[in-house]
């Protein structure tokens, strides 16, 4: 739930204010993970403020990634290192063609 947070919070403009019980426990939560600067009002039912998103949060965000999303870049990486690698080859082997060697 806090990591879904704080996608949502990634993905709209800060400074972003939260009332909903849930979503305040959730940016307590994420605050002291070290992941968001947020102010949480001392009597929780006022709500919470989350100002931005720290260095350690943006981590974070760039490591959480679903399943099929990381086994399409898997391929695509794959697929692009023999691509890289088949040019490669072909530009060394090019000048020598030409020299009859």
């Amino acid at each position: 739930m806090s990591l879904e947070l704080l996608r949502q919070i990634a993905s709209s403009p800060l400074p972003q204010s939260f009332t909903a019980a849930d979503d305040i426990d959730a940016v307590r939560v994420l605050r002291q993970a070290g992941l968001v600067l947020a102010l949480v009002d001392d009597p929780p039912e006022r709500g919470a403020r989350v100002l931005a998103i720290t260095e350690k949060g943006n981590r974070e965000l760039l490591q959480f990634h679903y399943p099929e999303a990381r086994r399409k870049q898997g391929k695509a990486k794959a697929r692009w290192l023999e691509i890289a690698a088949a040019r490669a080859r072909e530009a060394i082997l090019a000048p020598r063609r030409r020299d009859g060697r």
